[in-house]
């Protein structure tokens, strides 16, 4: 079936495109990193003993609340210039799996809910079943948010509205979409882990005893991690279309370059890691993460190069509300930073560190 009269014409820009790409990227880094630490939090808490048993369970315990509310508040931002560049696209596909996709909000208040209470209850087998529930919001949310970004990429798949009528629509045919989706989730173990190792660095700098090994099991936990999310990463891109895995194999200077530049920041961020070196190990996970957000990008250029480029969109200047809007954003993170400074004060005042 032709795809192409199925997608809607796009909308004009209030500026060029650039400036919501670069924001995006960058906003979108942030809002990663802390889901990553949401998601693969729940899975490690879920995991363990329990934080008295677990030093990793304790480390990451009462941090998932905010981390959630800090992740879910730096992703309007991109989520707004997705679509303002990409409206046309993403819109669409979000009425197609319209039910699945509104179930995100109720699930996710129920998710913040049952990660503060698995926080601060001290009853174990309630915060079990709190986080093992959140776990599996999370794991869903992130299931339906994969299906819905490769949903919008391929029009070709959209005529299955005609036998889903009700907004159910699922992208099961995609050979891409477990990979894809295990990719996130195996990353998320690996940033928790680095995560659980940042808090023990931070204790360690206060002398707190045995917060050295600790340490290294973060890194070790990053370490194992990082390894199942290369051979993951590798079968996604197998599973990619043959002309768009063969413009990261030599076909596409620029995404060839991106490509090695992530494995290569992989594989020193595993020798880190299993050396014990923290801070190292840590400055390779944030240029690996903003290499994988420009692969991702990749990725996406080269499904919808075929019917659309975003440097074609008709531009409606109105500078004035942007430059308004860009000193209101940078002064929302600004306060959003202070306000994460100030709670991890308070919170080691709480532990007596």
């Amino acid at each position: 079936m032709n795809a192409i009269p199925l997608v809607p014409s796009p909308e004009p820009i209030p500026a060029p495109w650039p400036v919501f790409e670069i924001l995006g990227v960058l906003l979108f880094m942030l809002h990663i990193l802390c889901i990553n630490v949401v998601l693969g939090g729940s899975l490690l808490a879920l995991l363990s003993k329990g934080p008295k048993e677990n030093s990793v369970a304790e480390a990451i315990l009462k941090k998932i609340p905010s981390a959630l509310a800090l992740g879910v508040t730096l992703g309007i931002a991109p989520l707004l210039f997705l679509q303002v560049l990409y409206g046309h696209l993403i819109y669409t596909s979000s009425i197609l799996m319209a039910l699945w996709w509104i179930l995100i909000i109720p699930l996710l208040i129920i998710a913040y809910y049952g990660t503060y209470l698995h926080a601060h209850t001290p009853v174990r087998w309630l915060g079990r079943v709190s986080i093992g529930l959140a776990a599996l919001i999370f794991l869903y949310i992130v299931f339906i948010y994969t299906n819905n970004m490769t949903l919008m990429l391929q029009p070709e798949k959209w005529s299955g509205y005609f036998t889903q009528r009700g907004g159910t629509l699922l992208n099961w045919s995609d050979a891409s979409l477990w990979p894809r989706y295990l990719h996130f989730v195996v990353a998320s173990v690996a940033v928790a882990g680095l995560f659980t190792g940042l808090v023990w660095q931070i204790r360690l700098k206060k002398g707190v005893p045995g917060a050295a090994e600790e340490v290294r099991k973060g890194l070790r936990l990053f370490a194992i991690a990082t390894t199942l999310q290369v051979a993951v990463g590798l079968w996604f891109l197998v599973t990619l279309p043959r002309e768009i895995m063969r413009a990261f194999m030599g076909g596409h200077l620029l995404y060839t370059i991106l490509l090695g530049l992530g494995i290569i920041l992989a594989i020193g961020a595993l020798v880190l890691a299993f050396k014990g070196k923290f801070w190292p190990a840590f400055a390779h996970l944030i240029a690996l993460t903003l290499v994988m957000v420009l692969n991702r990008m990749a990725v996406r250029d080269l499904y919808i190069g075929r019917f659309f480029r975003v440097s074609d969109l008709p531009l409606k200047p109105q500078y004035d509300v942007m430059i308004l809007f860009v000193l209101i954003l940078f002064a929302g993170l600004g306060a959003v930073w202070y306000m994460v400074r100030v709670a991890m004060a308070a919170g080691e005042r709480r532990e007596g560190l």
